[in-house]
């Protein structure tokens, strides 16, 4: 025990446990100073300018940089040229004075643009203008008095009531419809459309009156009307569903608890009742010869060139020209509609495949027998001869006249119709074995 002559031992009658080390005199100072009284090795010099230094202001530059020679602040960098002419020694070259210059200038003179626009002036356009107009004082425009206020101008007060026929003349030319007057297309209805209710009272439809709406708003009902069967269900999947699922009129539950306010506690605050309805802003409180419309809408108040007119036809340009014919070869530019294009209904409900280029009709089309088989193989249908001839004289048979062509159409109708009763006959067959086994684990299972 080297140590014990170092270590101060409290009960030196009791033989010590475990293993002690050989005492190598370091203390505490040693350890907690040891960059101090044991500093690392340096840095070899050739490897110091690899690491990058922290010492406070100086500038870490790259290390291929470090021996780099940094020229002194003053050296200027590129290359020196020698000055040459300036500017105004290169203009001041082609100046001409004197006799020169009048010889040039008599040379300009003959042309156009030396006379309208001289060098120094504006653009010359020949016009004579009267003497007054070059005096100090001349302003263009007529000095005007204050005339009638823009509000009266655009709403004019004390106006009556447009007559029936201009209304109706406005509506067909503008679409101006007062408010709630509903579209009138002027259909030959076979009864009164102001009278008379549709889906109510009609004789023939074999339905109850109000069934439809009744179905939809008890759609959790069976046909017969009846509720369906209560259904028992574990008590930790409701408990579950009530916690995580929202319920219909209340809060979200944020399994916080209840919150400690009353019953009839509101959250939020109040908005105060001014007394004025929604109605009363949109409408306004202008008396009501004050909400009368203009007497010029929807006429000509100037006499000669009034509006009225006792022809029945159409006045203007239509938008779609069936009256003229399509050109043969049709400009990119060209955005008139010729009759040949397709309406909103094409747009908003396009066909199967209109993308790749192929309308419907085309499937309606009726062909050769060598034509349907050729875009069947290439759409990656597989007939024997015995087959495809099959299913084509029974297409043709859809068609009942003499000519020998089906549409794809028709022939894809008649090969579904073969594979619903191919799968409806697999499904018979493998529901018979299985029928047979429940008859043999019956008696099994009573036992």
């Amino acid at each position: 025990m080297s140590r014990r002559s170092a270590l101060n031992d409290t009960a030196p009658g009791i033989r010590p446990a475990g293993w002690v080390e050989p005492f190598t005199g370091e203390s505490v100072k040693d350890a907690v100073q040891a960059d101090i009284l044991n500093p690392q090795p340096p840095t070899p010099r050739e490897l110091d300018r690899f690491r990058r230094p922290f010492e406070p202001g100086k500038i870490n530059v790259h290390w291929a940089q470090v021996s780099d020679k940094i020229p002194a602040a003053d050296f200027p960098y590129g290359i020196r040229t020698h000055k040459g002419q300036t500017v105004q020694t290169t203009i001041e070259a082609g100046r001409k004075e004197g006799i020169a210059e009048y010889l040039q200038q008599r040379g300009e003179s003959i042309y156009e643009s030396s006379k309208r626009e001289p060098l120094g002036k504006s653009y010359n356009r020949g016009h004579e203008l009267p003497g007054v107009v070059n005096e100090p004082s001349f302003r263009f425009g007529i000095k005007q008095s204050q005339g009638e206020i823009g509000k009266q101008v655009l709403f004019p007060r004390g106006q009556g009531v447009d007559p029936r026929e201009v209304h109706e003349r406005y509506v067909r030319t503008h679409g101006d419809y007062a408010p709630g007057e509903p579209v009138n297309r002027k259909y030959a209805w076979p009864v009164d459309p102001v009278k008379h209710r549709f889906g109510y009272g009609q004789e023939g439809i074999g339905l109850q009156a109000g069934k439809g709406v009744r179905d939809a708003l008890t759609m959790d009902r069976d046909s017969s009307g009846a509720f369906p069967a209560t259904r028992v269900v574990p008590r930790e999947a409701e408990d579950f569903r009530r916690v995580n699922n929202d319920e219909l009129g209340k809060g979200r539950n944020m399994m916080q608890g209840k919150p400690p306010v009353p019953a009839d506690f509101a959250f939020g605050v109040s908005t105060n009742d001014s007394g004025v309805t929604a109605a009363e802003c949109v409408r306004g409180w202008y008396p009501q010869e004050e909400q009368l419309p203009d007497p010029d809408l929807g006429a000509c108040l100037r006499v000669g060139r009034r509006n009225v007119t006792q022809e029945t036809r159409p006045f203007g340009c239509p938008s779609i020209r069936n009256d003229i014919p399509k050109p043969r070869f049709r400009s990119v530019a060209d955005t008139q509609n010729y009759g040949n294009e397709v309406g909103a209904s094409a747009l908003l409900n396009p066909q199967r495949f209109e993308l790749a280029g192929i309308p419907d009709s085309d499937f309606l089309r009726r062909r050769p027998q060598g034509d349907v088989r050729d875009i069947l193989t290439c759409a990656g249908y597989t007939f024997d001869d015995e087959q495809f001839t099959d299913i084509w004289e029974r297409a043709l048979s859809l068609f009942e006249d003499d000519q020998p062509l089906v549409s794809l159409d028709a022939l894809l109708f008649v090969y579904a119709n073969d594979i619903d009763e191919d799968v409806a006959v697999r499904c018979n067959s493998l529901s018979a074995p299985l029928h047979g086994i429940g008859s043999r684990t019956r008696p099994i299972s009573a036992k």
